[in-house]
């Protein structure tokens, strides 16, 4: 089989998404690693669409850094060198605070944020030449008589089901029990 690429295609351009409010809800948080070693908490975010609203189904992403050792405080040393102020307003502003729940992880803290739903404000700001999205303020949404939290659209990802491996082996007689074997 052969492949051809002589033909350039377009340059997709992606328009900004306007400044302004916007409900979200938490599609995937997860914790990554950054250039300088540290980590940090990436949080897509996806602009609802069972709600009347510009931009909906696009992605506005937020990031949540570690500090560096020199400005760690001893509560970010409580949260694994996490600007404490930020997560606990981002747990704080989703409903996940309210469970008094301990973490034993960030990992337990991505789990959670999966499906929350929080109303972010989104403004530009120029970077290396560059107009780019950043989240300016978070807040709170009001949960539905049902209780729901995430949009109907939205459904978390389920942990795959291992059915029981099929054997394969159905013309092989049982091995004899300890007790059948002389030693």
């Amino acid at each position: 089989m052969a492949f051809n690429f002589s033909n350039k295609p377009e340059t997709v351009k992606f328009e900004l998404i306007p400044a302004g409010d916007y409900e979200v809800y938490v599609e995937k948080a997860e914790e990554l690693p950054t250039r300088t070693g540290r980590k940090q908490l990436n949080l897509q975010l996806r602009i609802r669409d069972d709600i009347e609203q510009v931009c909906q189904r696009r992605m506005v992403f937020l990031k949540i850094y570690q500090k560096t050792p020199e400005k760690l405080e001893e509560r970010d040393r409580q949260v694994e060198g996490y600007i404490y102020d930020h997560l606990f307003h981002l747990l704080d502003v989703t409903g996940i605070l309210e469970s008094g729940k301990d973490f034993a992880s960030m990992a337990d803290i991505c789990r959670l944020l999966a499906g929350r739903e929080l109303r972010v404000t989104v403004h530009h700001k120029e970077f290396n030449g560059r107009t780019q999205e950043e989240i300016d303020q978070m807040k709170g949404v009001h949960k539905s008589k049902t209780g729901v939290n995430a949009p109907p659209s939205y459904q978390p990802p389920q942990p795959p089901v291992n059915p029981a491996p099929a054997t394969g082996f159905d013309d092989f007689e049982d091995l004899p029990s300890d007790d059948d074997l002389p030693f």
